[in-house]
């Protein structure tokens, strides 16, 4: 089968990479000139760049662009994430939806998502990379984009996200997101989910995504294996 546009195009990114088109400490084509010079939607382009990310290809300077590493890497699923654009790709992955949106009452998710009532939207994903499952994802909308989004198939299997995929339902573009990481032992239902025991240490990472309005419009809690799943940033001085 004919590999997906935006794996034709990260290899052919990384093979300027490993010829030295693209030599390590060099700034990057923009999104913009890549989309002109492939003949490919930014969509795309996007996706081929959050897959050299992952793999330690290329790293971003945030006001400045996208620069060559050089680095590679191999093993657990990495993820490099500098901005939101790649929070909401997961390239090489699939998702399992275990529970479609549902309504539920959860007044503490519907206080976190400044709800005028106690009522929330749960969905329940499993994310694996090479059919090895790393995390469980419990996300929380408001009721009303819970029905929306269950009526028209959303979460559903792939490479997408919940908050992505949510975003032509919304009112205004999602503009940021709020993020706490927990180190903690993992529950039995997690640990069954993610390949791991209970009582082992996992990490927590929640994330509250808000509008340009400032509006909150989903939670999210994920449960990861660490010994599948590595997180970096890459944090530079920024140039005077």
């Amino acid at each position: 089968m004919r590999a997906p546009a935006y794996r034709q195009l990260a290899d052919r990114l990384r093979a300027d990479i490993e010829t030295g088109v693209y030599a390590e400490g060099r700034k990057m084509p923009t999104e913009q000139d890549l989309q002109t010079q492939h003949g490919v939607s930014r969509h795309t382009v996007r996706q081929a760049l959050q897959k050299l990310l992952s793999d330690g290809l290329i790293y971003r300077v945030q006001g400045s662009g996208t620069y060559v590493s050089g680095r590679q890497s191999s093993g657990r699923y990495l993820r490099s994430i500098g901005s939101l654009d790649e929070i909401v790709v997961w390239p090489d992955t699939e998702t399992e939806v275990v529970e479609p949106f549902r309504t539920e009452v959860e007044p503490s998710i519907a206080a976190r998502l400044e709800l005028p009532y106690i009522e929330v939207s749960r969905a329940l994903v499993r994310r694996m990379f090479q059919r090895v499952p790393f995390v469980l994802t419990r996300h929380y909308v408001a009721p009303e984009l819970g029905d929306k989004l269950r009526d028209n198939g959303i979460p559903a299997r792939g490479e997408g996200t919940v908050i992505g995929s949510a975003e032509p339902f919304l009112a205004r573009p999602v503009a940021g997101a709020r993020q706490d990481i927990t180190a903690m032992n993992a529950p039995a239902e997690e640990a069954e989910l993610i390949g791991c025991q209970p009582g082992d240490a996992i990490l927590l990472i929640e994330r509250l995504y808000y509008d340009t309005a400032g509006q909150f419009v989903e939670f999210t809690a994920s449960h990861f294996n660490p010994r599948r799943y590595a997180y970096r940033m890459e944090l530079r001085r920024r140039s005077e």
